[in-house]
């Protein structure tokens, strides 16, 4: 089986699964997060883990653990900001969740704009593509955009055409030809949708993902702090400021 059937097959059980996963497991932190409610706003999964950041800042040991899953390559198509940002926030989004949508063209400008424009906030994509076709062929051609330096220019304009790609019968055809409009190589575009190697990275995201627990999208860890869910921008400027406090102290 391969890795793109194994995660067809697993996200029907993500999306249809009664039990409400932790964020973060134990064994890679050394503790449980408080397991969440089953309504939590603004994610594609009805059990995701809930942690709104609004309440205190996180404690040492899980800042540690943040800062483990942060990259920080300078060189990274995938990230925005400073590689030496003092909070890094790390973004698990699947290209077909509307919630995602929503969060990357209405919260993430706003956080760019306040935090990430002043050098004090990164921003580091993941792809987790649990929701099938055409998700898959989405998140692949995201890192195949970033191949040509335009993975933002992409992510904002599949995510405003994403009405139109998930309805489309032929969304490949529907993203080539976003992808022209893009002004990006679309032979170079069209060989990187059959690369293995980006499948692969593409995969290892979704890993990552499932072995911390993320079981919706989006999902979000904020120097060790986990938000799930598009939560109004407030919650993601409470948990930044706290973040932002305790990298100052």
């Amino acid at each position: 089986m391969s890795k793109k059937t194994e995660r067809s097959a697993v996200s029907p059980l993500l999306i249809g699964g009664a039990v409400v996963i932790s964020l973060v497991i134990a064994v890679i932190i050394g503790m449980n997060l408080e397991k969440g409610s089953n309504d939590s706003p603004g994610t594609d999964s009805p059990d995701p883990a809930t942690a709104d950041g609004t309440e205190d800042a996180v404690d040492e040991e899980q800042r540690e653990w943040g800062e483990s899953m942060a990259l920080r390559e300078a060189d990274d198509p995938m990230a925005l900001g400073d590689e030496d940002a003092p909070v890094v926030m790390i973004a698990y989004s699947d290209f077909t969740c509307p919630f995602c949508a929503t969060w990357a063209l209405e919260t993430q400008p706003e956080l760019v704009e306040r935090y990430v424009d002043s050098g004090e906030l990164r921003i580091e994509w993941r792809e987790f593509p649990y929701l099938g076709e055409p998700a898959d062929t989405l998140s692949i051609g995201a890192l195949a955009a970033g191949e040509q330096d335009s993975f933002w220019e992409y992510q904002e304009v599949v995510f405003d055409s994403q009405d139109d790609l998930t309805s489309a019968a032929q969304p490949e055809e529907e993203l080539m030809g976003i992808v022209d409009d893009l002004g990006l190589d679309t032979d170079r575009f069209a060989e990187d949708l059959e690369d293995q190697e980006l499948a692969e990275k593409v995969d290892a995201d979704f890993s990552q993902g499932m072995q911390i627990g993320v079981s919706g999208t989006p999902a979000f860890i904020i120097n060790g702090d986990p938000v799930m869910g598009a939560q109004p921008l407030d919650v993601f400027v409470n948990s930044i400021d706290l973040a932002l406090a305790a990298a100052e102290g």
